[in-house]
């Protein structure tokens, strides 16, 4: 260091901030990066919010998932029960485990997809056949294989189903 306060190759030294100017940038910068964070922070603590109520809603949908095959052999039974030569209390017995079966799935949020007569819907149904005919004017559900489920807003399982869809007329060459 020279007496002039630089040093040998003639640099002087870095000037200290003034204590009225803090080191981090003008006040308006300040302000706009406290804003951005704050907004940050805000729209943090929504997504968690909704996060949680997400989870709590969706909560027993891997119970549900599991249980369907259940209810699916369940229902099974009571179709074949009779043909069997089932005794009647023991087919009302299973058609009352069903019932309850299905009303304790509503109480978690499961519903049955609709099928059979409606507008067949991809995102709802699985169809595995179809057929023409001139009766419709649109893809419509004939029956249901396989019911589907949706728990809330969200699907489960989609529903197995057969499809008429209106006759195409083939041209011919």
């Amino acid at each position: 260091m020279t007496t002039d306060g630089s040093d040998i190759a003639g640099a002087r030294p870095a000037a200290e901030p003034s204590p009225a100017e803090p080191a981090t940038g003008a006040p308006d910068e300040r302000d706009a990066r406290y804003l951005r964070l704050a907004a940050d922070f805000e729209n943090f603590k929504r997504r968690k919010a909704q996060e949680i109520t997400d989870v709590r809603r969706y909560e027993s949908e891997d119970a549900a998932l599991a249980m369907l095959p259940v209810l699916d052999n369940l229902r099974r039974a009571v179709e074949h029960a009779g043909e069997a030569g089932a005794e009647e209390f023991f087919v009302s017995g299973l058609q009352l485990v069903v019932r309850e079966f299905e009303t304790a799935l509503q109480r978690i949020g499961v519903v049955p997809v609709p099928a059979v007569g409606e507008r067949f819907d991809p995102t709802m149904h699985d169809a595995i056949a179809a057929e023409e005919s001139d009766d419709v004017d649109e893809d419509t559900v004939i029956a249901e294989l396989v019911p589907g489920y949706r728990i809330h807003d969200r699907l489960l399982r989609p529903a197995i189903v057969r499809v008429v869809r209106p006759r195409t007329e083939s041209t011919g060459n």
